[in-house]
């Protein structure tokens, strides 16, 4: 995947996570998310935070929602993709009552980066799946145990799924060629096996 595909989906990751995350309405952003003091996607948050540093405000807990940090572990994203991560950084600036995220940085390099963002609600799969198709394209179903109505957009590098009544979005964007689904499917099989 060449540099400037890599950035395209960054973009394209930012852009379906303020989707899912509330600070887009009919394609206008909110005015607190368009403020310089103010940040508003997790990779915002992850560009700023260390790529060693784990989380350590518990933001997620005091939603009421699954703390995604705890969802995976340094192990677990290497088990998956062959590449060593620093601990989980918790995306503070976008968590609310409804929705956390957090961002594992690979330790030798700018790339690949994981995204965990996860929303309270039952049933938000097919209308996030059908906002991201807005942004992205063409979605295709993809089998992860423990999750249902699962899919995944920009060659694998995003995932969506239902795990109860949280939805999960599991992005792995890397600067690796090819399709990255397996990957992906790999990771977010042990975010629902945890959830």
């Amino acid at each position: 995947m060449s540099a400037r595909t890599v950035a395209g989906l960054a973009a394209t990751m930012l852009a379906v996570a303020l989707g899912v995350g509330g600070c887009w309405t009919d394609r206008e952003p909110e005015p607190e998310c368009i403020t310089p003091s103010s940040t508003c996607g997790p990779l915002d948050a992850a560009a700023s935070a260390s790529a060693t540093e784990p989380a350590t405000v518990d933001a997620a807990a005091a939603t009421g929602l699954p703390d995604p940090c705890d969802l995976l572990s340094a192990a677990d994203l290497e088990a998956a993709s062959g590449v060593g991560f620093g601990g989980g950084v918790l995306a503070e600036d976008i968590a609310t009552e409804t929705q956390a995220s957090c961002v594992w940085n690979a330790i030798d390099g700018p790339l690949p980066i994981v995204q965990v963002l996860v929303v309270a609600g039952a049933d938000l799969a097919a209308s996030q799946r059908e906002s991201t198709e807005e942004w992205m394209g063409a979605s295709a179903d993809v089998d992860v145990a423990g999750a249902t109505d699962a899919y995944a957009v920009g060659e694998g590098t995003i995932l969506g799924m239902q795990v109860d009544d949280v939805f999960v979005e599991v992005s792995y964007m890397s600067g690796d060629e090819g399709d990255l689904t397996a990957i992906t499917a790999d990771i977010a099989e042990v975010v629902a096996g945890n959830l």
